[in-house]
């Protein structure tokens, strides 16, 4: 017998996963569901990640703040002593520090009640055939688990 570990963030995936592995035959009783509880207060915050990111992205207001300050520079740049390309490309800055400056004040007046991390949550299930292993550590990558585990391990005895 063999037990599978899968961790998962709560959502909606993880329901579904749970579900799937009912459906598959695996009965509630081989099927063991811990949440966690988070203990970290705060986590660092990166600017925008492909998996964490709020829908307003800082660097969309920076290169449309950025294209329109080149366009104004460029028009009057080509009136003014300093020339176009000189004017664009002073223009694209300004307006690139204009839009982050923009964004940050937005992000903060969005996100001034923004919540620790999450928990997670832990499912078990216990395989007594090879077959039931597969399926549930590939149902468990399908329902995009962070991290799985098996227990006990496949051990390979050296020398």
């Amino acid at each position: 017998m063999r037990l599978i570990y899968g961790l998962f963030k709560t959502t909606l995936k993880t329901e579904l996963g749970i579900y799937a592995l009912l459906e598959k035959g695996f009965h509630r009783e081989k099927v063991r569901v811990v949440p966690l509880d988070a203990t970290v207060s705060a986590t660092s915050q990166v600017i925008d990640s492909m998996y964490k990111s709020d829908g307003l992205s800082l660097f969309d207001g920076m290169a449309l703040s950025a294209s329109i300050g080149m366009l104004f520079g460029v028009i009057f740049g080509s009136v003014l002593y300093v020339g176009p390309i000189a004017l664009g490309i002073i223009g694209f800055f300004l307006g690139a520090g204009i839009g982050y400056w923009v964004d940050q004040k937005m992000s903060k007046d969005l996100h001034h009640n923004v919540p620790g991390p999450s928990g997670e949550i832990i499912v078990s299930v216990e395989c007594d055939t090879e077959e039931e292993q597969e399926t549930a550590e590939a149902i468990f990558r399908e329902y995009q688990a962070v991290a799985l585990g098996v227990f006990p391990p496949s051990t390979t005895r050296i020398g």
